[in-house]
């Protein structure tokens, strides 16, 4: 449950606050955040994406209002056997860590469950596998995007963050946004 339960906690909590009138908030759940309207001068949110292999930086900074943005990644639960590391997002087919190529994935949409098991989702699949289930989704109706981090370096983007994701150009990764 670990993969939707903060998504869907979040989604309460949002509807608490639009039931109470809330019309501007920011809503940290430990990786899943919830961006509500925009800030009070009329701006949009700007929320950092974490850097997977030093958490102390940033991939880049999205620009938002309205949406969950939902990171699952590698780098904060794992743990260490016989010099390997093994993280906590599993491959449903092996029971074993994913070994997708990916070390994080950022999902932006509207709904905070749906934007949890994305994450997590996209990650077991990898980069061409998580732009299909997008491409996929959107022919239903569910749209979303993405920022994925990879293990050799790269930040990809999907297109539809053009003019919202800002890279961290010191961070050292190869960006790329996606058609």
């Amino acid at each position: 449950l670990g993969g939707i339960a903060k998504g869907y906690a979040a989604d309460l909590l949002r509807a608490q606050l639009e039931k109470e009138g809330v019309t501007s908030a920011t809503l940290d759940l430990g990786g899943d955040v919830f961006v509500m309207g925009r800030k009070t001068d009329g701006s949009d949110w700007r929320i950092a994406v974490k850097d997977p292999a030093d958490t102390e930086s940033y991939l880049g900074v999205v620009s938002a209002a309205d949406k969950f943005i939902v990171t699952s990644g590698v780098y904060e639960r794992y743990f260490e056997e016989n010099g390997v590391r093994y993280h906590h997002i599993l491959d449903p087919k092996t029971g074993c860590p994913a070994e997708s190529g990916l070390v994080s994935v950022t999902v932006l949409c509207e709904n905070g469950a749906w934007a949890d098991a994305l994450s997590t989702a996209c990650f077991v699949l990898g980069p061409d596998g998580a732009l299909a289930l997008r491409d996929d989704l959107a022919d239903q109706g569910t749209n979303f995007e993405l920022i994925l981090a990879t293990d050799d370096g790269r930040v990809l983007y999907t297109d539809g963050l053009a003019d919202a994701f800002t890279p961290n150009d010191e961070s050292g990764y190869t960006y790329e946004a996606l058609a």
